[in-house]
């Protein structure tokens, strides 16, 4: 598959009792695609992979495959605390209709870079849908050196890189290591975005695409339709997503807003939730205003 263009990291739907909520799931996607993304991601960080048992991943990979009906790709976020729990994702993975998988390093134990390329070597082998390497050293404790993408690179099953460091010389270097093969960095920072495919991105896999998918996907086609006047208006709207983190968890904040879009419900995978008490409300709604959502 080609990995290019704006996917996002769509949120996983829970209902109260922390299920997996399938009719808000299929208005997740739905409001992505009707968007106009040109993919999306289930189970990433934001979906809450850590969290998920095996029968709610199940559900939630279904759903989204249902609902999606190869209008758009789809990856499967696959990532645990050790190579074989990830590749018994991964096969798990390659037993559904998913175009890849991103897949994230285990998260207990550092590794070094010969731990990091052994890792990805293997998912890789045994993997029979291709594989989207996940730098996110934010929660992984250590970030992938450009020397080992680059050797990363040069795997026939390893198709790009999701790069959410938010390093954008660190991501230059990605894009040095990288030039000339069909290997795409896609930028995992919505505030990095046009900046980014300036520099030779083939798109980007983000968090805050789930709340307003149809910005981030706009900034990304006015890129490619070279209207850079438009593409950096829309940027500096754009730029503003990451100040979710200022109030609580990704995942916490995205769902708390699409609530209030009418499109799934708020609850997230305990212990996750929003910064402080019901203050915090207002200013997710102000910050949702600057965004373009009418809330």
């Amino acid at each position: 598959m080609e990995l290019k263009g704006v996917y996002p990291a769509m949120v996983t739907a829970l209902n109260p009792d922390e299920t997996v909520d399938k009719e808000g799931m299929r208005r997740v996607v739905r409001y992505c695609l009707d968007a106009g993304v040109h993919g999306v991601v289930v189970l990433g960080s934001t979906g809450e992979f850590p969290a998920m048992t095996e029968t709610m991943r199940q559900e939630a990979i279904e759903v989204t495959l249902d609902e999606v009906r190869g209008q758009v790709p789809v990856l499967i976020g696959c990532g645990d605390t050790s190579t074989q729990k990830t590749i018994t994702q991964v096969r798990a993975a390659a037993r559904t209709k998913a175009d890849a998988v991103l897949v994230a390093l285990p998260y207990y134990y550092p590794l070094d870079q010969a731990g990091v390329y052994r890792h990805y070597s293997l998912v890789a082998d045994a993997s029979e849908l291709p594989v989207v390497v996940y730098n996110f050293p934010q929660m992984t404790k250590i970030s992938i050196a450009p020397d080992t993408l680059a050797k990363l690179a040069s795997h026939p099953n390893i198709i790009g890189v999701k790069d959410s460091a938010g390093d954008f010389v660190g991501m230059q270097r990605y894009l040095e290591v990288t030039a000339g093969s069909d290997f795409a960095v896609m930028s995992g920072n919505p505030a990095l975005g046009l900046a980014a495919y300036l520099h030779g991105a083939k798109g980007g896999i983000y968090a805050g695409c789930s709340l307003v998918p149809k910005l981030c996907a706009d900034v990304y086609k006015a890129f490619a339709n070279g209207d850079l006047a438009e593409a950096l208006r829309l940027q500096k709207i754009a730029s503003l997503i990451p100040l979710m983190g200022g109030f609580g968890a990704n995942a916490a904040v995205i769902k708390f807003g699409l609530s209030r879009l009418g499109i799934c419900g708020p609850t997230v995978s305990a212990p996750l939730g929003l910064a402080g008490g019901p203050e915090i409300h207002d200013k997710i709604l102000a910050w949702m205003r600057r965004l373009g959502l009418e809330v």
